[in-house]
């Protein structure tokens, strides 16, 4: 388990399953990932079973919970290039009545946290679709700056959107949010004004 303050990330269980299918089937979310058809419960029991099992070498997912222990979501590094110290970002809350909470920005701080000092990424990028202000947002709190964007390359909803491509660097980050040892690090609430 990885603490924060207002939330967790830990492994996940058999018992996720009914919220990450719940999250995966909600359009209000799935507009903002890659995915754009149903995911079935036999797909998304894969998925997770082996997210448990650790199947893939390049990739690794924790849920994020609250304080509290309640399931928010789920958060990962994906394509984990280990000679060149690079990962993908992904994150994603289940409902959208808990956007805009702070939750996603301290999932995320924690993964890049986990990311840089424990496994000594150097670089940590996403892609974010161009009309997805808040997360845009929320990345840029993180440190992130965008680096480029993919020209009208996502068809959603009838129309072309630009990806934007965003990074932030282990030094970049440190400077902005310390080191956990350095007794400076910087208060993961995404509330504190960042």
């Amino acid at each position: 388990m990885i603490p924060g303050k207002r939330v967790k990330l830990r492994a996940f269980r058999e018992d996720d399953l009914k919220n990450a299918l719940a999250m995966m089937n909600n359009q209000a979310v799935t507009r903002y990932l890659h995915f754009m058809r149903p995911i079935s419960l036999v797909q998304e029991r894969a998925w997770i079973e082996s997210m448990m099992r650790g199947d893939h070498p390049d990739a690794f997912s924790y849920a994020i919970d609250s304080s509290d222990g309640e399931y928010l979501g789920s958060v990962g590094l994906m394509h984990i290039d280990r000679r060149n110290r690079s990962a993908e970002l992904g994150i994603s809350i289940a409902r959208p009545e808990d956007w805009g909470k702070g939750y996603g920005t301290e999932a995320a701080l924690l993964m890049l946290r986990h990311g840089f000092e424990e496994l000594n990424l150097h670089r940590v990028h996403l892609r974010v679709y161009d009309y997805n202000a808040r997360g845009q947002k929320s990345y840029a709190k993180l440190g992130f700056v965008e680096e480029g964007r993919l020209r009208e390359g996502h068809f959603r909803h009838g129309a072309y959107h630009d990806v934007v491509l965003m990074s932030v660097l282990a030094e970049e980050f440190f400077a902005k949010h310390g080191r956990s040892g350095d007794g400076k690090v910087a208060d993961a609430d995404p509330q504190a004004g960042r």
